[in-house]
């Protein structure tokens, strides 16, 4: 189930029933489970808000690149793990899918390095007091929050933002099949690190992102060697029997 929450840019943009845990949990967590007064509470959320509202930034960016070589956005899913901007059709060139994927990170460095530029004409701190009390320097979270979007992003984990940029650039030198397979491959592996990861060290979310990297990864391996299949001509082969 999804909910409409707008359109913008000729784009719709729903939030997936599942998002909603997010805040109950938050409010969960800190209010009954820790404790905490109500207004550090609703810091805690508008901070949620506002990262919800980068990484919406960040799948329009997607978007927006994406019609610029001519490619429609049916509409855009956020999720409790991040954006997704569904595309009418995955862009075969390498150089024009390379150019759709960067796009969204770079609004997040983009976003970070404005906040930055705030807080030094502004004279406040860059790095937030750790604990609770560091949440009311709200604009220096919130610029680490999009340093950590545009990192996390670039992990060559395919099919994330990391892993596409990784295809599109093997792409140009062994062609989409191949780096397909090559970063699917790698996809994999670093979905198990998250995994093992998650479970050793936590959080439990990065346990939710690996499962779905791993078998991501996999779907779109099996798409592309599907396609290659498709577009690749039948060879038919007459016989001609002799009657003698």
């Amino acid at each position: 189930m999804r909910i409409r929450l707008l359109r913008a840019g000729g784009i719709d943009v729903f939030l997936h029933w599942t998002f909603l845990f997010a805040p109950l949990y938050l409010v969960f967590d800190l209010w009954y489970l820790q404790g905490l007064e109500w207004p550090v509470v609703g810091l805690f959320l508008l901070l949620l808000l506002a990262v919800f509202v980068c990484v919406l930034f960040h799948e329009y960016g997607h978007a927006l690149v994406a019609k610029w070589f001519g490619i429609q956005t049916r509409d855009i899913i956020m999720t409790p793990l991040g954006g997704i901007a569904r595309l009418e059709r995955m862009p075969r060139k390498p150089f024009q899918e390379l150019m759709i994927t960067i796009a969204g990170p770079l609004v997040n460095l983009g976003l970070a390095i404005a906040i930055f530029a705030f807080l030094v004409a502004t004279e406040r701190p860059f790095v937030p007091q750790p604990g609770i009390e560091g949440v009311s320097e709200f604009p220096a979270v919130l610029m680490w929050m999009n340093m950590f979007l545009f990192l996390f992003n670039l992990i060559p984990a395919f099919p994330m933002d990391g892993g596409r940029i990784l295809r599109s650039s093997l792409a140009f030198v062994v062609g989409h099949e191949k780096a397909t397979f090559a970063a699917g491959v790698l996809g994999q592996v670093m979905a198990l690190v998250f995994c093992v990861v998650a479970l050793t060290l936590g959080p439990f979310s990065l346990l939710l992102i690996g499962v779905f990297v791993f078998f991501a990864a996999r779907i779109e391996m099996a798409a592309s060697k599907r396609a290659a299949q498709v577009s690749q001509p039948q060879i038919v082969v007459e016989s001609t029997e002799s009657t003698g």
